[in-house]
Protein backbone atom coordinates (compact mmCIF):
# COMPACT_ATOMS: atom_id res chain seq x y z
CA UNK A 1 0.00 0.00 0.00
CA UNK A 2 1.44 3.53 -1.19
CA UNK A 3 2.45 5.79 1.84
CA UNK A 4 0.23 8.33 2.39
CA UNK A 5 1.19 11.98 2.84
CA UNK A 6 0.20 14.86 5.24
CA UNK A 7 -3.95 14.30 6.03
CA UNK A 8 -6.09 17.24 4.14
CA UNK A 9 -9.16 18.43 4.60
CA UNK A 10 -11.11 19.38 1.40
CA UNK A 11 -13.83 22.48 1.80
CA UNK A 12 -16.42 23.63 -0.46
CA UNK A 13 -16.54 27.53 -0.64
CA UNK A 14 -18.75 29.81 -1.67
CA UNK A 15 -18.36 29.18 -5.65
CA UNK A 16 -18.65 25.77 -5.47
CA UNK A 17 -14.58 25.08 -5.82
CA UNK A 18 -12.76 22.47 -4.15
CA UNK A 19 -10.03 24.24 -1.57
CA UNK A 20 -7.53 21.96 0.01
CA UNK A 21 -6.78 23.40 3.31
CA UNK A 22 -3.78 22.07 5.41
CA UNK A 23 -4.57 20.18 8.90
CA UNK A 24 -3.40 23.61 10.37
CA UNK A 25 -3.99 26.14 8.10
CA UNK A 26 -2.54 29.50 7.89
CA UNK A 27 -3.80 32.47 9.89
CA UNK A 28 -4.39 33.98 6.63
CA UNK A 29 -5.52 30.75 5.18
CA UNK A 30 -8.43 31.10 8.42
CA UNK A 31 -9.07 35.07 7.61
CA UNK A 32 -9.48 34.37 3.85
CA UNK A 33 -12.07 32.03 4.34
CA UNK A 34 -13.75 33.53 7.02
CA UNK A 35 -14.25 37.01 4.85
CA UNK A 36 -15.36 34.98 1.81
CA UNK A 37 -18.02 32.92 3.73
CA UNK A 38 -21.30 33.43 2.42
CA UNK A 39 -23.70 35.15 4.86
CA UNK A 40 -27.23 33.86 6.25
CA UNK A 41 -29.53 36.37 4.78
CA UNK A 42 -32.30 35.20 7.90
CA UNK A 43 -32.62 37.94 10.41
CA UNK A 44 -31.29 40.41 8.35
CA UNK A 45 -34.58 42.44 7.66
CA UNK A 46 -33.97 43.93 11.34
CA UNK A 47 -30.60 45.39 9.29
CA UNK A 48 -32.87 46.80 6.68
CA UNK A 49 -35.22 48.36 8.82
CA UNK A 50 -32.97 50.15 10.58
CA UNK A 51 -31.64 51.24 7.30
CA UNK A 52 -35.32 52.57 6.96
CA UNK A 53 -34.71 55.16 10.39
CA UNK A 54 -31.33 56.07 8.68
CA UNK A 55 -33.61 56.87 5.35
CA UNK A 56 -35.95 58.95 7.87
CA UNK A 57 -32.86 60.38 9.62
CA UNK A 58 -31.29 61.97 6.41
CA UNK A 59 -34.27 62.78 4.39
CA UNK A 60 -35.78 64.85 7.39
CA UNK A 61 -32.30 66.57 7.54
CA UNK A 62 -32.15 67.16 3.85
CA UNK A 63 -34.87 68.24 2.67
CA UNK A 64 -35.52 70.96 6.04
CA UNK A 65 -32.03 72.16 5.64
CA UNK A 66 -31.11 71.93 1.85
CA UNK A 67 -34.64 71.47 0.07
CA UNK A 68 -33.77 68.53 -1.40
CA UNK A 69 -34.18 64.69 -0.85
CA UNK A 70 -31.24 62.53 -0.64
CA UNK A 71 -33.50 59.42 -0.39
CA UNK A 72 -36.75 59.72 -1.71
CA UNK A 73 -35.70 60.51 -5.47
CA UNK A 74 -39.70 60.41 -6.81
CA UNK A 75 -39.73 64.00 -4.88
CA UNK A 76 -36.72 65.15 -6.43
CA UNK A 77 -37.95 64.17 -9.46
CA UNK A 78 -40.91 66.36 -9.23
CA UNK A 79 -38.70 69.39 -8.26
CA UNK A 80 -36.32 68.66 -11.57
CA UNK A 81 -40.11 68.90 -13.39
CA UNK A 82 -41.29 72.37 -12.14
CA UNK A 83 -37.90 73.70 -12.63
CA UNK A 84 -38.33 73.43 -16.78
CA UNK A 85 -41.04 75.94 -15.80
CA UNK A 86 -38.87 77.92 -13.62
CA UNK A 87 -40.94 76.86 -10.11
CA UNK A 88 -40.78 77.52 -7.87
CA UNK A 89 -38.99 80.95 -8.17
CA UNK A 90 -37.81 80.45 -4.37
CA UNK A 91 -35.48 78.80 -3.67
CA UNK A 92 -33.10 79.24 -6.33
CA UNK A 93 -31.70 76.16 -7.92
CA UNK A 94 -33.72 73.73 -6.15
CA UNK A 95 -34.08 71.92 -9.36
CA UNK A 96 -30.01 71.94 -9.62
CA UNK A 97 -29.70 70.32 -6.49
CA UNK A 98 -32.80 67.45 -7.06
CA UNK A 99 -30.82 67.08 -10.40
CA UNK A 100 -27.44 66.11 -8.98
CA UNK A 101 -29.08 64.46 -5.85
CA UNK A 102 -30.78 62.38 -8.79
CA UNK A 103 -27.80 61.48 -11.19
CA UNK A 104 -25.70 60.43 -7.50
CA UNK A 105 -27.86 58.45 -6.59
CA UNK A 106 -29.08 56.48 -9.79
CA UNK A 107 -24.93 55.80 -10.70
CA UNK A 108 -24.29 54.48 -7.02
CA UNK A 109 -26.87 52.05 -7.51
CA UNK A 110 -25.19 50.77 -10.47
CA UNK A 111 -22.04 51.23 -8.27
CA UNK A 112 -23.64 48.54 -5.74
CA UNK A 113 -25.36 46.73 -8.43
CA UNK A 114 -22.00 45.57 -9.98
CA UNK A 115 -20.07 45.63 -6.67
CA UNK A 116 -22.41 42.96 -5.17
CA UNK A 117 -22.06 40.54 -8.23
CA UNK A 118 -18.70 41.30 -8.75
CA UNK A 119 -17.89 39.95 -5.38
CA UNK A 120 -20.60 37.87 -4.37
CA UNK A 121 -23.44 39.85 -3.07
CA UNK A 122 -23.92 37.93 0.32
CA UNK A 123 -19.85 37.50 1.05
CA UNK A 124 -19.24 38.90 4.56
CA UNK A 125 -16.17 40.73 2.96
CA UNK A 126 -18.84 42.45 0.61
CA UNK A 127 -21.53 43.46 3.09
CA UNK A 128 -18.56 44.61 5.11
CA UNK A 129 -17.42 47.01 2.12
CA UNK A 130 -20.91 47.92 1.01
CA UNK A 131 -22.03 49.24 5.14
CA UNK A 132 -18.35 50.80 5.25
CA UNK A 133 -18.60 52.83 2.14
CA UNK A 134 -22.27 53.97 3.36
CA UNK A 135 -20.71 54.75 6.45
CA UNK A 136 -17.75 56.63 5.51
CA UNK A 137 -20.18 58.66 3.20
CA UNK A 138 -22.38 59.31 6.36
CA UNK A 139 -19.07 60.69 8.52
CA UNK A 140 -17.80 63.11 5.70
CA UNK A 141 -21.09 64.43 5.57
CA UNK A 142 -21.57 64.78 9.01
CA UNK A 143 -17.73 66.45 9.71
CA UNK A 144 -18.61 69.14 6.69
CA UNK A 145 -21.64 69.94 8.96
CA UNK A 146 -19.89 70.02 11.84
CA UNK A 147 -16.96 72.07 10.51
CA UNK A 148 -19.08 74.25 9.24
CA UNK A 149 -17.93 74.40 5.89
CA UNK A 150 -21.69 73.79 4.89
CA UNK A 151 -24.22 76.23 6.85
CA UNK A 152 -25.52 73.93 10.22
CA UNK A 153 -28.36 76.46 9.82
CA UNK A 154 -31.76 75.71 7.30
CA UNK A 155 -30.87 77.79 3.92
CA UNK A 156 -32.83 80.93 3.56
CA UNK A 157 -34.95 80.27 0.37
CA UNK A 158 -34.61 83.81 -0.59
CA UNK A 159 -30.91 84.01 -0.52
CA UNK A 160 -28.54 82.97 -2.83
CA UNK A 161 -28.07 79.27 -3.05
CA UNK A 162 -24.85 77.66 -1.39
CA UNK A 163 -23.87 75.51 -3.74
CA UNK A 164 -21.42 73.68 -0.84
CA UNK A 165 -24.68 71.81 0.18
CA UNK A 166 -24.15 69.81 -3.29
CA UNK A 167 -21.12 68.12 -1.45
CA UNK A 168 -23.11 66.79 1.68
CA UNK A 169 -26.59 65.72 -0.95
CA UNK A 170 -24.51 63.91 -2.86
CA UNK A 171 -23.11 62.01 0.14
CA UNK A 172 -26.50 61.36 1.45
CA UNK A 173 -27.76 60.45 -2.01
CA UNK A 174 -24.49 57.64 -2.41
CA UNK A 175 -25.17 56.07 1.14
CA UNK A 176 -28.81 55.57 -0.03
CA UNK A 177 -28.88 53.48 -3.09
CA UNK A 178 -26.46 51.39 -0.96
CA UNK A 179 -28.94 50.84 1.23
CA UNK A 180 -31.71 50.12 -1.55
CA UNK A 181 -29.76 47.91 -3.55
CA UNK A 182 -28.99 45.68 0.01
CA UNK A 183 -32.40 45.25 0.56
CA UNK A 184 -32.57 43.60 -2.90
CA UNK A 185 -29.05 41.45 -2.94
CA UNK A 186 -30.34 40.18 0.78
CA UNK A 187 -33.95 39.22 -1.23
CA UNK A 188 -35.80 41.42 1.03
CA UNK A 189 -38.38 43.46 -1.39
CA UNK A 190 -40.57 44.51 1.12
CA UNK A 191 -38.44 46.79 2.96
CA UNK A 192 -36.87 49.15 0.19
CA UNK A 193 -35.43 51.24 3.05
CA UNK A 194 -36.08 54.36 1.33
CA UNK A 195 -39.19 54.93 -0.08
CA UNK A 196 -42.90 54.50 1.17
CA UNK A 197 -45.30 54.32 -1.75
CA UNK A 198 -45.12 51.05 -3.00
CA UNK A 199 -44.76 50.15 0.53
CA UNK A 200 -48.28 50.65 1.54
CA UNK A 201 -49.86 49.53 -1.47
CA UNK A 202 -48.32 46.74 -0.92
CA UNK A 203 -49.16 46.53 2.49
CA UNK A 204 -52.95 47.04 1.70
CA UNK A 205 -53.85 44.97 -1.29
CA UNK A 206 -52.18 42.15 1.00
CA UNK A 207 -54.77 39.51 0.62
CA UNK A 208 -53.61 38.04 3.81
CA UNK A 209 -53.50 41.50 5.58
CA UNK A 210 -55.21 40.77 8.43
CA UNK A 211 -54.40 36.87 8.98
CA UNK A 212 -53.54 35.95 12.51
CA UNK A 213 -51.40 35.14 14.68
CA UNK A 214 -49.20 38.12 13.89
CA UNK A 215 -46.32 35.39 12.80
CA UNK A 216 -48.17 34.04 10.18
CA UNK A 217 -47.55 37.10 7.71
CA UNK A 218 -44.06 38.07 7.91
CA UNK A 219 -44.50 40.45 5.43
CA UNK A 220 -46.92 42.25 6.52
CA UNK A 221 -44.51 42.61 9.40
CA UNK A 222 -41.75 44.16 7.61
CA UNK A 223 -43.53 46.58 5.97
CA UNK A 224 -45.44 47.90 9.13
CA UNK A 225 -42.17 47.92 10.85
CA UNK A 226 -40.44 49.95 7.96
CA UNK A 227 -43.27 52.01 7.87
CA UNK A 228 -42.86 52.79 11.60
CA UNK A 229 -38.96 53.42 11.46
CA UNK A 230 -39.31 55.70 8.11
CA UNK A 231 -41.23 57.89 10.16
CA UNK A 232 -39.39 57.76 13.68
CA UNK A 233 -36.63 58.54 11.49
CA UNK A 234 -37.89 61.83 10.31
CA UNK A 235 -39.51 62.83 13.47
CA UNK A 236 -36.06 61.85 15.59
CA UNK A 237 -34.04 64.35 12.27
CA UNK A 238 -36.71 67.42 13.63
CA UNK A 239 -36.63 66.65 16.89
CA UNK A 240 -32.70 66.87 17.23
CA UNK A 241 -32.03 69.83 14.87
CA UNK A 242 -34.20 71.44 17.11
CA UNK A 243 -32.54 70.35 20.40
CA UNK A 244 -28.85 70.23 19.22
CA UNK A 245 -28.19 71.47 15.63
CA UNK A 246 -28.02 69.93 12.13
CA UNK A 247 -25.04 67.70 12.57
CA UNK A 248 -26.80 65.42 15.51
CA UNK A 249 -28.55 63.67 13.34
CA UNK A 250 -25.78 62.80 11.13
CA UNK A 251 -23.95 61.64 13.44
CA UNK A 252 -26.64 59.63 14.72
CA UNK A 253 -27.01 57.80 11.38
CA UNK A 254 -23.77 57.49 11.20
CA UNK A 255 -23.58 55.77 14.43
CA UNK A 256 -26.58 53.19 13.28
CA UNK A 257 -24.53 52.55 9.93
CA UNK A 258 -21.41 52.18 11.87
CA UNK A 259 -23.01 49.64 14.15
CA UNK A 260 -24.54 47.33 10.99
CA UNK A 261 -21.44 47.14 9.66
CA UNK A 262 -19.78 45.69 12.65
CA UNK A 263 -22.75 43.75 12.67
CA UNK A 264 -21.63 41.69 9.81
CA UNK A 265 -18.12 40.75 10.91
CA UNK A 266 -20.04 38.16 13.31
CA UNK A 267 -22.68 37.44 11.41
CA UNK A 268 -23.83 33.69 11.10
CA UNK A 269 -22.54 32.24 8.14
CA UNK A 270 -25.04 30.77 5.09
CA UNK A 271 -24.94 26.86 7.15
CA UNK A 272 -26.31 28.72 10.58
CA UNK A 273 -22.25 28.66 11.78
CA UNK A 274 -20.57 31.72 12.85
CA UNK A 275 -17.10 29.96 12.36
CA UNK A 276 -17.78 26.38 11.59
CA UNK A 277 -17.35 24.59 8.13
CA UNK A 278 -18.45 21.06 7.48
CA UNK A 279 -15.25 19.72 6.08
CA UNK A 280 -14.55 16.12 4.84
CA UNK A 281 -11.37 14.44 5.70
CA UNK A 282 -9.51 12.39 2.34
CA UNK A 283 -6.32 10.79 2.56
CA UNK A 284 -4.76 11.09 -0.40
Amino acid sequence: MAPRSAQHYTDVSFDGTADTLTENPSLLSQMSLYFFTKLDPRRADVILIVCGFVSGLVDGLSFNAWGSFSSMQTGNTVFIALGVSGQPEYPAFLWAKSLIALSVFLLSNVFFIHLGRALNPLRRSTLILSFGLQTAALIVAASVVQAGIVSPKPEDPRGPIQWNQIIPITLLAFQAAGQIVASRLLAFDEIPTVVLTTLLCDLLVDTNLYTRPWSANPKRNRRIAAFLALFMGAMTAGGLSKATGMASSLWLAVALKGSITLSWFFWKDSSGEAREKQVTRNPV
